[in-house]
């Protein structure tokens, strides 16, 4: 029946797709933000439904510590860049909603996965085994670094396995038979040993003449063409956090203070927890427990959250900041050794019991506590800046100097630049609002300080404003000049070629003095060669009898080539090397065919993008 549903589909050329797999170490790793989502602002919305900004951020600064821990400070050093790192958070939004939609898609096909396969899925994944058995407590251990409840990773996994699921069918519904293989490998790795003869663009360029009459002619016949959209040149300064964070040295005084007066930051519990569905099944729990109960037997029997139930509630040594607020906060008030009345956590119920607590000593949470501390300093340093700038920027409203000298940074200037193609220091939302469109456009004015990220200002002046209109002729003379010179240069050398074309066949050393055919070169799809090039090659007639074919093609520089095809050698492969061929070929329209699905599902879609928000700096 899935396959039926879904080769009906892809029919429709809707949806044929693979999806790659998605593995249980990733979601642990990517995707904490679905527990705080109810109160969050969005980052996008997609057929109604809110994939929030809290979402995004937790996903984002994952993916953001795994490639700083790969990379290393390669990969710190583009990430001062706001283009790289509005580029990272543009990549990111694109991907959760392509998530959002195939989530989507496989609920609109009725695709569901059991809750045994969800448990099996859990304690079969290698994320969660010590010596190759289950391990209960490295399994709430992991969750709980992660802010995931076993409810909320039980419905992620529940998620991905159904996408896998649909990845399966899919897979098994589209094959390619080895006929296909042979013939794709023989036109794939086939050869065309070709000569060329080169008409050069640039040198026939350089000998044509262009009049003020045509440049006037073009010019008047063509306006649209010409239309320069309003424009703006700048003066700003940038102050960023990432700047003053460099001259901040934290003292070992600073640390030892810090830890004294936040021990409860560094505290590790090891707790144990029963789980409800309901406040009421939470409270007659609770009455079981004040008449004697034990504690570890009922979480056996009676908490919805199975897999720390077997293990009577343990959830293993916890630190700070692990679970939610509302779960850590309980358990803080807390004795060793006494449990909590019911409390909500997320929309379910929890009875929190801690059964031991340590302090952990400062050697071993040194380097945490001096990155609190340089973080405090910088907060109290950048807050004091940016109020220096405010009132300088300000008292002197019609120079940004005062004001770069408050915060210790030079002033830049920009060239004349439009909307589209705004300078990326200057490339935010709040930035070219100002500048385009609000009262300091006329020029003169400082801006306020427009936060372009988190500790993050840009203070900027409008130099000179040219509104939207036709250039002048003599604005536009140079590149009409340059255009019609290619022009009468293409016209007259494909008229050249396709005269050489036809006399060749009968008299193969025709050439206008000066061209002639160079050495023979072999073409294949397996090399990385001009691709203008290599489809002229391939769409020419094979030769017979031994006489070379001929063609005009052209380069990607423009060049005009009469090209002489003098052999085709077809693709030959072993067995294991056309097995290897056809794995690829699978894969390349697997990939072709889940690139038609997701351009097939945004189209039908009703997706937005909160803009203002994607486009940030980096929050790290």
């Amino acid at each position: 029946m899935f396959i039926e549903k879904m080769n009906g589909v892809a029919n429709s050329k809707i949806a044929k797709f693979i999806l790659g797999l998605i593995t249980l170490s990733f979601l642990v790793g990517g995707m904490s933000g679905y527990l705080f989502t109810a109160n969050d602002s969005y980052a996008a919305k997609v057929n109604g439904e809110t994939i929030s900004q809290q979402e995004f951020m937790n996903r984002y600064n994952q993916e953001f510590e795994a490639r700083a821990a790969q990379e290393g400070e390669a990969f710190l050093t583009q990430s001062d860049s706001p283009e790289f790192v509005n580029a990272l958070r543009q990549g990111l939004i694109d991907r959760l909603v392509d998530q959002e939609l195939l989530r989507q898609y496989a609920k609109e096909l009725k695709l569901g996965v059991s809750d045994e396969m969800i448990k099996r899925a859990i304690v079969t994944d290698p994320n969660f085994q010590s010596n190759g058995k289950f391990d209960n407590n490295l399994y709430q251990q992991i969750l709980a670094q992660n802010r995931l409840s076993s409810d909320t990773y039980a419905g992620i996994l529940r998620g991905a396995l159904t996408l896998e699921q649909m990845q399966n069918g899919i897979a098994d519904s589209e094959f390619v038979v080895p006929a296909q293989v042979k013939d794709n490998a023989q036109v794939f790795f086939q050869k065309r040993i070709a000569r060329l003869a080169t008409f050069s663009l640039a040198d026939e360029m350089a000998k044509q003449n262009v009049t003020d009459e045509e440049v006037k002619s073009y010019y008047e016949a063509n306006q649209k063409n010409f239309i320069q959209p309003e424009q703006v040149k700048v003066q700003y300064i940038h102050v960023s956090g990432a700047d003053i964070a460099k001259n901040i040295q934290v003292s070992d005084v600073e640390v030892a203070q810090y830890y004294q007066d936040n021990k409860a930051q560094f505290m590790t519990q090891r707790l144990a927890h029963i789980q409800f569905a309901n406040e009421q099944e939470a409270q007659a729990v609770y009455k079981e427990l004040q008449n004697g109960a034990n504690f570890a037997e009922l979480a056996k029997t009676r908490s919805v959250d199975k897999i720390s139930g077997e293990n009577g509630g343990e959830l293993g040594w916890v630190n700070a900041n692990e679970l939610p607020k509302a779960f850590e906060d309980t358990a803080a008030n807390l004795q060793v050794g006494a449990y909590s009345e019911p409390v909500n956590v997320d929309g379910n119920f929890h009875i929190i019991l801690v059964e031991e607590r340590k302090e952990k000593p400062l050697d071993e949470v040194k380097a945490q506590v001096t990155d609190l501390v340089r973080k405090s300093l910088l907060e109290n340093r950048f807050y004091a800046v940016e109020k220096a700038v405010r009132e300088k920027a300000f008292e002197e409203s019609k120079s940004l100097n005062a004001a770069a000298q408050a915060a210790g940074v030079k002033v830049l200037e920009s060239d004349y630049f439009s909307r589209k193609n705004v300078p990326t220091a200057l490339n935010f939302p709040s930035v070219v609002s100002a500048v385009f469109d609000s009262d300091i456009a006329n020029g003169g004015a400082n801006s306020e300080p427009l936060n372009v990220g988190e500790q993050d200002i840009v203070v900027v002046r409008v130099l000179d404003h040219k509104a939207e209109g036709v250039k002048t002729l003599e604005e536009a003379k140079e590149d009409i000049t340059t255009f019609l010179k290619r022009e009468k240069a293409e016209k007259a050398l494909t008229a050249l070629a396709d005269e050489q074309v036809k006399d060749l066949p009968t008299n193969p050393t025709k050439l206008p003095s000066g061209i002639h055919f160079g050495a023979e070169q072999t073409f294949t799809f397996t090399e990385n060669q001009d691709p203008i090039l290599l489809n002229g090659i391939f769409s020419m007639t094979k030769p017979e009898n031994g006489k070379p074919t001929y063609k005009v093609v052209r380069n990607g520089k423009g060049d005009v080539i009469v090209a002489a095809l003098d052999k085709v050698e077809q693709g030959e492969l072993n067995e294991q090397e056309l097995a290897q061929f056809g794995a690829q070929l699978r894969q390349a329209r697997q990939l072709e065919l889940r690139t038609q699905l997701m351009q097939a599902l945004r189209e039908k879609a009703q997706i937005e993008i909160n803009e203002g928000f994607i486009r940030q700096e980096d929050e790290n």
